[in-house]
């Protein structure tokens, strides 16, 4: 009995057989090959796409037609500031090389958000300030090493970059003036070490500033957004944005109240704002070097003391005193030449310390002649001398025909402006530099400024951190208020000026 033989494969069966194999294999090596370039770029189009539909719907009017309630609409419109934002927040882990051994060690960490397509990266100077190694962790994980593009301590800004592509940069506000008190806001970054994450809140108040960045050899420009959105540390750098998704300003600090908080949020933070942010921004990435505009003035606060601005105008008249804050023209006093804003230190050689004085002073004369002691400051500003004036006497120490006020160590410059009418708030000018745009175009000692291209400014910092935002060359249009001693009305003016570029660390 014979076996069986087995069948006969022809060589084009062999091929037949093991060709559609070999596709397989060969079609599984190429999918393994291609799956994470691939997966890459769906995940990059998915995000994208979600970023337009969320932007999209947080720029359109709600329909009246729709049937759901306000919280569904404020729950759903959140939900789409996240989905917006969230792609271009950063975390931020800054190293220093230690030795061979232990090559980086960790110095900091922090958050910032991807400025454009290049893969430049805003963050704090102090998130990465020390730092020899650099990495920033994007949205989807992927971690990235950064180089420092340049950096700009007195405003604590720096522009890293990232290689790569697939980026997703933040939508800034195309207008900053929307900031008002109020305003919804919302504070991206990673609060001790929780990453990516974001609170809600409003902006509790606009100008301020803390000291954070001065020191003996540099000034510090602030102008900070308060607000009450929860912000810790780790959140420096991230984005603040509005109620569309729109960066209008970069967490940088929070205010505490005791060392026992450990730098824990207690309901003040504070966000450099974005026209500040665009103006630095810009000159790092096209040249490394931050150019400031500069007025040539010297400035001060309206709670700043009285003799704190004598002393400035450089005048030493001993203690005491007072300020005529208004007169009548057709009285004795007006006659003799004396002018609103005079400061009497004297009356017939008698030291006068204040209104009770000069009144006892007036009372106890003998003669018909009162000789004033002055020193005034307006309307030649910017040279305050010392005047002696003859007064024929009417014989009534209780004249009406002149205010004056009282003053002492006490005594705030906001008191005397608004004695002499200026009810609002803003910046005296003390002196203004010879050959500077400010002279040139007219300011002088003893004008307010009150507004800088629309915006109000009420403190130093707040006018400096404007001014220095700006480009030299920057057109300024500044309003402000102009003393005039000899009428009793108010002089609001306006002038245009070219800034020039700030060289050195003194305004």
């Amino acid at each position: 009995m014979t076996e069986p033989r087995p069948p006969r494969i022809s060589p084009v069966a062999y091929v037949a057989t093991f060709i559609p194999g070999l596709l397989v294999v060969v079609a599984a090596v190429l999918l393994l090959w291609a799956t994470p370039r691939s997966i890459d770029a769906i995940s990059h189009q998915r995000t994208v796409r979600q970023v337009q539909e969320a932007n999209f719907r947080l720029n359109q009017p709600a329909s009246p037609a729709e049937s759901t309630t306000f919280l569904e609409q404020l729950n759903r419109a959140s939900r789409d500031v996240a989905t917006l934002v969230r792609p271009s927040v950063v975390h931020i882990s800054a190293q220093e090389e230690v030795n061979r051994r232990n090559p980086y060690q960790g110095i900091s960490t922090g958050s910032g958000w991807i400025w454009d397509e290049q893969g430049h990266v805003l963050t704090n100077w102090h998130v990465v300030d020390g730092a020899t190694r650099i990495e920033v962790q994007l949205h989807d994980g992927t971690v990235r090493e950064a180089k420092l593009v340049g950096r700009d301590p007195s405003t604590d800004i720096a522009v890293i970059r990232i290689s790569g592509d697939r980026l997703v940069p933040a939508k800034r506000a195309s207008s900053y003036n929307e900031i008002q008190q109020g305003s919804l806001v919302f504070a991206f970054g990673s609060p001790l070490d929780f990453r990516f994450s974001m609170s809600q809140g409003i902006v509790s108040g606009l100008g301020r500033s803390v000291g954070l960045f001065r020191n003996p050899t540099s000034i510090g420009y602030e102008n900070f957004i308060q607000v009450d959105a929860a912000i810790n540390p780790g959140n420096s750098g991230g984005p603040l944005t509005n109620h569309r998704g729109e960066v209008v300003g970069m967490n940088t600090a929070i205010v505490t109240t005791d060392v026992e908080s450990e730098g824990r949020f207690s309901g003040i933070g504070l966000a450099i704002p974005l026209d500040m942010i665009e103006s630095v921004a810009t000159q790092l990435i096209d040249g490394g070097v931050v150019r400031k505009g500069y007025l040539g003035i010297r400035v001060i606060d309206q709670e700043t003391p009285i003799y704190s601005w004598i002393a400035q105008l450089g005048v030493n008249p001993g203690p005491g005193g007072v300020l005529v804050s208004s007169l009548e023209s057709s009285g004795n006093w007006a006659a003799a030449g004396l002018l609103r804003g005079d400061y009497i230190t004297h009356y017939d050689n008698q030291r006068i310390i204040d209104e009770d004085a000069f009144v006892m002073a007036i009372a106890n004369d003998q003669d018909d002649q009162g000789v004033l002691t002055i020193w005034r400051a307006f309307p030649d500003r910017e040279k305050p001398r010392r005047i002696t004036l003859i007064c024929e006497e009417n014989g009534n120490a209780g004249d009406s025909s002149i205010d004056l006020l009282d003053v002492d160590r006490s005594t705030n410059m906001s008191e005397y402006y608004k004695e002499i009418g200026f009810e609002g708030a803003g910046v005296q000018i003390v002196r203004t530099m010879e050959g500077t745009p400010a002279r040139t175009s007219g300011l002088a000692s003893g004008d307010i400024i009150y507004s800088v291209n629309g915006r109000n400014v009420q403190t130093v910092d707040q006018l400096r951190s404007v001014i220095s935002s700006m480009l030299p060359s920057s057109i300024v249009e500044l309003s402000f208020w102009r003393p005039d001693p000899a009428a009793q009305q108010d002089h609001f003016q306006k002038v245009s000026i070219p800034l020039v570029q700030l060289d050195t660390q003194t305004w």
